[in-house]
């Protein structure tokens, strides 16, 4: 078996790290461990390009999007750890998140593959939605998320207070085991599909959740607030709702591809209106220029 972590944080020997180095030591000593710090990676910004449309093309930007890719691909499960920075997961996440519209189509190579996630967070209350970005960064790597663990720690090394530590062992075990270990949702209503916290609540009570798209219904029955949810078919982050989310970016796109002369014509106008600024010295006008 072979566990690989995915630290999102470049700060070393952070909180981050550290926890995903605890939580490799914590596993049986023949299984094979890898790490990849992702803020050392060379990957670039999505272009919105859709040249990786339909499924069966690659991305074209020439950077370390494969060798990441490649890395997941030949690991059994994965530990992804990422500091929340102003209420929000490390950039990486996103910047490589971004991207994998690329591998929207290889659910089947992914599928399967086990996953736990942990966000560190500085101020009390302030851990805002990296947990929901880390997890939906998984998922749309179709990983299974069996786990996920929340710590309070600012300064370097606080994250390996005895508590936290035994937490985050018991949370690796579910790469092995992911029946075991407490998955209670401390009395937070979640939802029912993905385990988001993010949920609209209408004025009449119908729920939503943002990240998966699953809806239901809120009640209080026998003293309490429960959520009576309905699934949608297929589920957002199955490999059958994955695939079909790129089938309708790849409509999105011989819809431009039909309609890119009309398109132009009704964006010519908005070419002469050149407000940028740039800063003393810098190379982006020019860039702009080329249309690159």
């Amino acid at each position: 078996m072979k566990v690989l972590g995915l630290v999102a944080s470049p700060r070393r020997a952070g909180n981050s790290e550290l926890l995903v180095k605890e939580m490799l030591a914590s596993l049986p000593a023949d299984i094979e461990k890898q790490m990849i710090r992702l803020t050392d990676l060379d990957i670039k910004q999505c272009k919105a390009c859709y040249a990786c449309l339909p499924a069966e093309k690659k991305c074209v930007i020439k950077d370390d999007l494969d060798f990441l890719i490649d890395r997941i691909r030949a690991a059994d499960a994965l530990i992804i750890a990422s500091p929340c920075y102003f209420l929000g997961s490390h950039t990486s996440i996103k910047i490589i998140g971004d991207r994998l519209i690329s591998v929207m189509g290889d659910s089947r190579k992914f599928s399967g593959k086990k996953c736990v996630t942990v966000v560190t967070y500085g101020i009390g209350g302030w851990e805002g939605y990296a947990r929901e970005a880390v997890n939906n960064f998984a998922r749309f790597l179709h990983l299974d998320v069996v786990g996920d663990l929340l710590v309070n720690a600012a300064i370097p090394g606080e994250a390996l207070a005895e508590d936290i530590k035994t937490a985050a062992q018991e949370l690796a075990k579910r790469l092995i085991d992911p029946t075991g270990g407490d998955k209670s949702s401390s009395g937070r209503l979640t939802c029912g599909e993905c385990g988001s916290s993010l949920l609209q609540i209408s004025e009449s009570g119908h729920v939503r959740c943002v990240m998966c798209g699953t809806t239901g219904q809120l009640q209080f029955v026998s003293g309490q607030f429960i959520i009576r949810y309905t699934y949608p078919e297929p589920p957002r982050f199955s490999p059958e709702g994955m695939i079909e989310h790129g089938r309708l970016l790849g409509s999105y796109k011989e819809r431009y591809i039909a309609k890119r002369k009309e398109l132009a014509q009704l964006c010519k106008p908005y070419n002469d209106y050149d407000w940028w600024v740039y800063p003393t010295g810098s190379c982006r006008k020019g860039l702009e220029e080329k249309g690159t």
